[in-house]
C-alpha cells in the first residue's frame, strides 16, 4: 500500500487561498478519474491518485499571492522554501519505507503551483538528470553545492532530508519527479475540462455550480464525521452523476421574452379566424392584444431555444407535426355530424350556425391541451400560443371551409 505522507509537514499557507487551491486541484483532477482509479484529499499528500495499475501519485500544491514589480507572481527559485520543503517530505517518506526501492518505482510525484519558472537551474538539472544528460553523481554534487550557498536553516534542514535518500534510490525518485508550474486559473481549467465531456457550452456553469456544491458538502461532511476524503471512479460516479444531470436537464427554460404588439392586432390571420367562428367581436382589441401575447411568447422562445439551447429543427419540426395531429383528431371529431350532411347535400351556408359551434367545441378543446417540447412540459399559456402560431401560420384553422377562406 503506498505511504500516507504525514500532513503536519503538508500544511500548504496560513491563508484560505493555499486550502481553495488545493481544492480546485482536487476537483481538476476528479474529472478525469478512470475505472478502479480513485483519488484523495489531504489524505496521502495535499492530493493523491491511486492508479488501477498500483502507482500513486502523490500531488503537493503550493500557492503564492507574492508578485513582482511587474505583477507577476514570483518565480519558483532554486532555493525556494517551498520547493525543497516539497522534496524533504516526500524524500522523508521513502527513507521511512521499509522497500525504498519498490514504492519510489511505483510513485511519482508532482509539485503543483502557480510560481513561475524562470530559468530555474535546479529543475533544468532535474531534467538533464532524467533524460541521461547529467549523471546522479553530478546532481548531487550541485544539491551538496546549494546546501554550502544557503544560509536559512530551515531550508539546509529540508536540502539534507532530500539528500538522506539514497543514492540509487535517488536516481529512481529524481526520475519519478514532475513539476507544473504556473497552474493558475483552475476554475477555467476545471470548466473547459467538463465542456471535453459534456460538450454543450451553455451547460457548463450550470454542472459547474452544482458539482462544486456537492463536492463541498461532501468534503465537510466527510472531515465533520472524522472519516479520510477519498472518492473511487464509481463512487464518483454514483454519488455525483445528478450533478451532471441538472446542468444536462432536457428541459428548456421558459424565459419572460420581449414581446411586441403589431399596430394593428386584428389583421392578423389568426385574430381573423377567430372573429370568423365567433370566438373574438372585432370590438375586443385588448383580448386580441392577450391573445397575440401568448403567440409571441411562444414564437419567441422558441426562437431563443434554437439560438441558445441548441433546439433541433428536427425536434421543433415534431413538436409542429404533433399538435397538428393533436388539432386533427379533434377538427375532424368534432365536424363528423357537419362532414356527414354535406355529404347529403346540405350547403355549407345553410350549416353556418353549427360550423361555429362545432368550430368553438374544438377551439375550446384545443385550449385545455398542455404540450410538450423536447421534455419541456409548457403551460397553458405557451400551449394556447403554439395552436395559435400555427393558425397564423395556416397550418390548421376553425371553421370548416378555413383552408378555402385563407389558404
Amino acid at each position: 500500500m503506498a505511504k500516507t505522507i504525514t500532513k503536519t509537514d503538508t500544511t500548504a499557507a496560513d491563508t484560505s487561498i493555499g486550502f481553495d487551491y488545493q481544492f480546485y486541484y482536487f476537483f481538476y483532477l476528479i474529472l478525469e478519474l478512470r475505472h478502479e482509479e480513485s483519488i484523495g484529499l489531504e489524505v496521502k499528500d495535499d492530493v493523491h491518485v491511486e492508479f488501477a495499475d498500483g502507482r500513486t501519485l502523490f500531488i503537493q500544491t503550493k500557492h503564492s499571492v507574492q508578485s513582482r514589480a511587474d505583477g507577476e507572481i514570483i518565480n519558483l527559485t532554486e532555493r525556494d522554501v517551498d520547493l525543497w520543503k516539497t522534496l524533504s517530505i516526500w524524500a522523508n517518506a521513502i527513507n521511512s519505507e521499509s522497500d525504498k526501492k519498490a514504492f519510489v518505482q511505483k510513485s511519482r510525484f508532482q509539485l503543483i503551483t502557480n510560481k513561475s519558472n524562470a530559468s530555474n537551474p535546479f529543475i533544468a538539472k532535474v531534467v538533464k538528470t532524467q533524460v541521461g544528460d547529467n549523471s546522479i553523481e553530478d546532481f548531487m554534487i550541485y544539491v551538496k553545492s546549494l546546501l554550502d550557498k544557503t544560509s536559512d536553516l530551515a531550508i539546509k534542514g529540508y536540502m539534507k532530508a532530500f539528500l538522506k535518500v539514497p543514492k540509487t534510490i535517488l536516481q529512481i525518485f529524481i526520475g519519478n519527479l514532475q513539476f507544473d508550474l504556473r497552474e493558475d486559473n483552475l476554475i477555467d481549467r476545471i470548466k473547459t475540462r467538463l465542456l471535453e465531456k459534456i460538450h454543450i457550452s451553455e451547460k457548463i456553469n450550470d454542472v459547474y455550480d452544482s458539482l462544486h456544491s456537492a463536492l463541498r458538502d461532501h468534503n465537510y461532511l466527510k472531515v465533520k464525521k472524522g472519516e479520510s476524503i477519498t472518492i473511487s471512479f464509481d463512487e464518483f460516479n454514483k454519488k455525483f452523476k445528478n450533478c451532471f444531470k441538472a446542468g444536462l436537464s432536457t428541459k428548456l427554460p421558459i424565459r419572460e421574452v420581449h414581446i411586441t404588439i403589431p399596430e394593428d392586432p386584428s389583421k392578423q390571420i389568426f385574430v381573423k379566424q377567430l372573429i370568423d367562428i365567433g370566438d373574438l367581436l372585432p370590438s375586443e382589441k385588448e383580448r386580441m392584444i392577450e391573445l397575440t401575447t401568448h403567440l409571441l411568447k411562444l414564437y419567441n422562445n422558441l426562437k431563443e431555444w434554437e439560438a441558445a439551447d441548441g433546439l433541433l429543427p428536427s425536434t421543433k419540426s415534431r413538436f409542429n407535426k404533433n399538435t397538428i395531429l393533436i388539432w386533427t383528431n379533434s377538427f375532424r371529431s368534432s365536424y363528423r355530424e357537419v362532414v356527414e350532411k354535406f355529404s347529403n347535400g346540405t350547403s355549407i351556408a345553410d350549416m353556418e350556425e353549427e360550423i361555429k359551434r362545432k368550430a368553438l367545441e374544438c377551439l375550446d378543446e384545443m385550449r385545455k391541451q398542455i404540450l410538450t417540447i423536447d421534455d419541456t412540459q409548457l403551460d397553458t399559456e405557451l400551449s394556447n400560443g403554439q395552436f395559435y402560431l400555427l393558425t397564423e401560420e395556416k397550418s390548421i384553422g376553425w371553421h370548416f371551409e378555413w383552408e378555402k377562406r385563407y389558404k
